[in-house]
């Protein structure tokens, strides 16, 4: 299996390129999800494995345009109209699971992680009726074990195991071909001893 991943140069993306010999489309390699949307789509018609993993930030922000979510509508739109099977994992956020108020703005980062799930759920729901080819999975994941999360002043020594996402996606890639894993949310105890 060929994989695909956006924002493949460090945390969990580096994680997925290394544990399936996966590409790794990032902005340190000249691919930006928002201002090179169609060329990664049209790249990923030679993988069987896509993971939209980069996040372009939160909308209000300049260079931020719901960028995760309009690569997946495109990336998908193009393996349908292509008749391509494969896989398509979406990466989330446990952010999304809560509604707060929108300050400080950051927090409108769960407004963009929902708007993945919704449009995620949606190609699940395409599969199901028959109407792509293609499966879909989002993997909402809480506190990553990562450099950064490590680096940050609110880090409790505890974060979710990379290999473990890696783990999941294997599973998910060999289920059945009639089967379809719409999604999985990973909650870590963050105070775990």
């Amino acid at each position: 299996m060929k994989y695909m991943v956006t924002g493949g140069n460090r945390g969990l993306g580096l994680e997925l390129c290394n544990q399936f010999q996966g590409h790794s489309y990032s902005r340190a390699n000249g691919y930006d999800i928002t201002k090179d949307c169609e060329k990664l789509a049209l790249a990923s018609l030679d993988y069987d494995v896509f993971v939209n993993n980069a996040f372009d930030g939160p909308f209000q922000e300049s260079w931020a345009d719901f960028g995760q979510v309009k690569l997946l509508f495109t990336v998908a739109d193009l393996w349908k109209k292509n008749n391509k099977k494969g896989y398509i994992f979406n990466i989330g956020s446990s952010g999304s699971e809560a509604i707060v108020a929108p300050e400080p703005s950051w927090e409108t980062y769960r407004v963009s992680k929902s708007a993945l799930k919704h449009h995620s759920r949606q190609w699940t729901q395409a599969f199901k009726q028959n109407l792509a080819p293609f499966k879909t999975t989002l993997i909402t994941l809480d506190r990553l074990d990562t450099e950064l999360s490590r680096s940050r002043a609110t880090w409790t020594g505890n974060g979710i195991q990379l290999s473990d996402v890696a783990n999941f996606m294997s599973y998910a890639v060999g289920t059945h071909p009639n089967t379809c894993i719409e999604d999985v949310v990973v909650y870590c105890n963050l105070d775990y001893e």
